[in-house]
This record gives structure tokens, sequence and C-alpha cells, in this order.
């Protein structure tokens, strides 16, 4: 994974996790007879979400030299159980999945696909009445989709603290190690600050945000959004990518790829049920990029780099349904 994506997770879905979730099986157990609790009851809660994209045709170059139009279909899923074990400790089983469809003329030498299937095995910890604590692992394949091999196994950890300032302010830390990125670890700053009644500005990635709250159940806002991964490509990926007038490069074989594409929009987040949103989304792609290097650790050792220049972007638009209970 790229280290922007799901940092969410070490931010503001941490805090409102375990409190939500603490709040929210402390009712349900209050609301239980002592029979019905019973001495080995574990309170449980449950999130997901899945969200669908597309991004238009955006003019992509290889170096100086323009390749032709790429667009983009992003579709992602996840869902998490939270047993709490006890007050204060959350653990987190789920599954993650995530695909990228790219479309483009065939000679170009960038994937058809990137996708990525993982496991996620971590915990959510209150280490006091103010700092708030998560660690993952995620350990899965992340390929270009063709001959899955063991080389398409990764295992990122990810990890957040949030501190509650106050009520209405909450400062976090979110990070990332992931060996096979080209940037393997990462710390990124974050803030949630409620400056007014209906005004809060969420500066968290993967999807800063100026959020308008127009009424309980709708919020409106405008902010960015990251997508990102790293992923293996398979041993013949340069040789696939190959016409009468475009030569094979065999050097992309075998390869990693850092994908990263940059969003600005605006959108509109509407609480249809108590448990459910609907979020829909539009705006503008201001930035893709495929950074190609070495299956080797190191900072910045890129061999290839297929990037839009700021300017040449297109229009995208998402729809996503989120939900816990």
């Amino acid at each position: 994974m790229r280290p922007f994506q799901h940092l969410a997770l070490g931010a503001l879905s941490l805090t409102f996790a375990i409190l939500g979730a603490r709040a929210g099986t402390e009712q349900d157990a209050a609301n239980l007879t002592p029979e019905q609790q019973g001495p080995t009851s574990i309170p449980i809660s449950q999130e997901f979400n899945l969200e669908g994209s597309y991004g238009g045709g955006v003019q992509t170059k290889q170096g100086n030299a323009r390749l032709g139009d790429a667009s983009n279909i992003n579709s992602h899923f996840d869902y998490v159980v939270s047993p709490q074990v006890k007050d204060g400790v959350l653990l987190r089983f789920g599954v993650d999945a995530e695909r990228n469809d790219f479309g483009f003329d065939h000679s170009m030498p960038l994937p058809n696909v990137l996708e990525s299937f993982n496991a996620i095995i971590g915990v959510d910890l209150a280490l006091t009445d103010k700092i708030l604590f998560r660690a993952e692992l995620h350990p899965g394949i992340y390929t270009d989709g063709v001959a899955i091999t063991g080389d398409d196994f990764d295992m990122p950890v990810q990890f957040g603290a949030t501190y509650l300032y106050s009520k209405n302010l909450q400062i976090i830390l979110g990070g990332q190690i992931d060996l096979k990125s080209d940037i393997p670890a990462i710390i990124i700053p974050g803030v949630r600050w409620q400056f007014a009644d209906q005004w809060v500005l969420s500066l968290i990635p993967p999807k800063p945000q100026l959020q308008y709250e127009l009424s309980k159940a709708l919020t409106l806002y405008v902010g960015a959004d990251i997508i990102s991964g790293t992923y293996h490509l398979n041993d013949q990926f340069g040789n696939y990518h190959a016409s009468t007038t475009v030569p094979g490069q065999p050097s992309l074989n075998d390869k990693i790829v850092d994908f990263n594409e940059d969003r600005v929009g605006v959108g509109a987040t509407w609480k249809f049920m108590p448990n459910l949103s609907l979020d829909v989304s539009t705006g503008y792609i201001a930035y893709r990029e495929f950074d190609v290097h070495k299956n080797e650790i190191g900072f910045n050792h890129h061999s290839t780099t297929f990037h839009e220049n700021i300017g040449d972007g297109a229009p995208y638009g998402e729809i996503g349904v989120s939900g816990s209970f």
C-alpha cells in the first residue's frame, strides 16, 4: 500500500471507532438482563465501507513522452468485526479488497489492473481517557492480477494515535511501514477541529475535508481524496505491453509499482438510516503517478515513472455506502 492508503485508521475512524463501540456495546449490555448477559458475553461491533468511482482519461507521460489517455475505475470494500475483550481494548478482524481497472491503449506500458486482497488483524486501545491507539497488520496479495505468485504477498503495518484535546479538537498521528514501497516508512500528522456548531475542519488523509452540517442527516464538504497502493508487477509485465511501433520494456518485468491518484472535489454525506450513510462526490483528478522500482528496501530508488502533468487531469465521480453496527 502507498503511505496515504487508509491512514484514516489512525485518525478520525480511530477516535470514534473506540468511543462508538464502547458506548454502543455498553448500552446494549445495559439493556440485557443478568441472565442474558452471562459471564462470557463479549460485546461486538461491526463496520463496513463499499465505494466505487470513475476517473476520466488522463494524459499520461513517460519522462517527456506523451503516451495517451488513461482512465480508472476504482472499487473498494472493507469489513471489520471488533470484539471488545475488556474495557478499552477492542480486537479487529476483517477483510479489505481494492481494485483499479485502467482503460488505455494496450501498447502503453501501464498495468491494466492493480488490485489487493488482504486480511485485517489489529487492536484498538484506550491508553488513557485522552489517548487512543490503533495498530493493524494487512497481510495479503497486492498484484497486477497476472500469474499471482508468492512475490505478490505483502504485509503493510499501519498504526495511529489520537489525542482528545477537547470535545471539539482531536490531534492525530498516523503512520505506515511497507517494506515494498518506495517510501517504506512514513508518519503523518492530522487534526479534526469543530470550530463552529456546523463546521468541521478534518485534515486527515486520505480524505482531508472542510465539512458543513446542513442537518443532522446531511453533511456537505469540499476536500481531497487520495487513492494509492503498492503492488507487484508480474515477471512478463514489460514484455506484454508492446506493438509494431512501441517495443516492449523488459526492464519493467518483476518490479514494484507505487500507484498514487490525487483528487480534489465536493460532496455530500447523507445518513439515511441510523447506522448507514451514503456518500456522493465529484471533482477533478489533479495528479496521477505510477512509480516503478526494484523489489528491495530503500527510499526513492525508482527506475521509471509514468505520470500526469499538473493541469492535464480529468473529472471523476464517486459513490459509497458505509455502516457501523
